[in-house]
């Protein structure tokens, strides 16, 4: 099949969890034997490969991020009109709904990934409403990356989605190292977005310190300056912040817990790296997304948003007994090769 990626951001400019989903998903299906292309934004225009797969940048001439989606899906509707296009799988807004357009009028299947979760209340308050309005119509497949995420859309707009997992390399993402004394915790998160909760963490880290010699270490993105000089000195004391250029794989192998102390969570893919990497989870009981991933035995959820309990969940995971194996074993449902991709195939091809 010949497939289209797109998405407003990409590898090298921004590496968050969605550009992974968009750049490792296309290897992935490369790898299946598609022919793959993606294309992006980006400050100028540019043509290269990332992960093995041809990436055409259109330059970006705004930051606002509803108006940049909006020049790239026009951009890439009219390059693709006259093509031969059998899906064109969206991960923005705008591009959903111009992969929807497409669909109407060439037999291209127009799909799109929700990176997010179609909450009503949010949704109709961005400029580009009427956009998702369409693409939520007219879409041949939306694909939801949780459960929770599924019954938000059918709950607040009457679609169905489907549900398909984030995906995780479980060739590269595997153990590489032994874990650290003393333990350590892991936050691979964004440091400055409100939504990933890094005060709170920090506040349970303190309670957890109290009872647990420990250390945590801050691998996402983002400064955490301001949510640290909140923290107390023994937190401080006990933090390494080694930022998101840090080898990510090494960091999960050495940790004994990853947290994503998230609410309102489509998925969680630090979550299954991870687990992947042999290392416990902890999250959220009413996180979304993450809350479907944590099973007894390979990590613990946190029964409120408090510090109190977030620290409890913590010390739950730390104390697990040998959960290498399990944790392994719990992330092979999410390998792109093995399980993730053949889902997405079916969608693809699915009537």
């Amino acid at each position: 099949m010949k497939i289209l990626l797109s998405h407003v951001y990409s590898w090298p400019e921004v590496r968050r969890g969605g550009e992974r989903y968009l750049h490792e998903l296309s290897a992935a299906l490369k790898r299946a034997g598609h022919d793959v292309r993606v294309v992006s934004t980006g400050p100028k225009a540019s043509h290269d490969e990332v992960l093995g797969v041809p990436v055409t940048r259109y330059r970006r001439r705004s930051d606002d991020l509803f108006t940049a989606e909006a020049a790239l899906a026009r951009r890439a509707l009219l390059t693709h009109a006259a093509g031969d296009l059998d899906v064109w799988h969206a991960l923005g807004t705008a591009d959903a709904a111009a992969a929807a357009r497409l669909s109407r009028v060439r037999r291209t299947r127009a799909v799109y990934t929700d990176l997010g979760g179609a909450l009503r209340s949010y949704r109709s308050s961005r400029p580009d409403h009427e956009r998702f309005d369409y693409a939520v119509k007219h879409l041949d497949a939306y694909v939801c990356l949780s459960r929770s995420t599924a019954d938000l859309l059918t709950r607040d707009y009457g679609r169905g989605g489907v549900v398909v997992n984030g995906g995780v390399d479980l060739a590269r993402f595997t153990a590489t190292a032994p874990r650290t004394e003393p333990p350590t915790v892991l936050f691979a998160s964004a440091n400055d977005e409100p939504r990933k909760n890094l005060p709170l963490l920090l506040a349970a880290f303190d309670v957890l310190l109290a009872t647990h010699p420990a250390r945590l270490v801050l691998a996402g993105p983002g400064d955490p300056a301001a949510a640290l000089q909140q923290a107390t000195a023994r937190v401080r004391a006990a933090t390494d912040v080694v930022g998101p250029d840090v080898d990510l794989v090494g960091a999960y192998s050495s940790a004994w817990v990853t947290v994503l102390p998230s609410l309102r969570e489509a998925f969680g893919l630090v979550l299954v790296e991870s687990l992947a990497c042999g290392t416990p989870i902890v999250a959220l009981a009413d996180s979304g997304g993450p809350a479907e991933i944590v099973t007894p035995g390979i990590g613990a959820l946190a029964a409120a948003a408090t510090p109190d309990a977030l620290a409890q969940a913590l010390r739950r995971a730390l104390d697990l007994d040998n959960p290498a194996e399990r944790c392994r074993a719990a992330a092979q449902r999410y390998g792109w090769d093995e399980s993730i991709v053949p889902q997405l195939l079916s969608v693809y091809t699915s009537n």
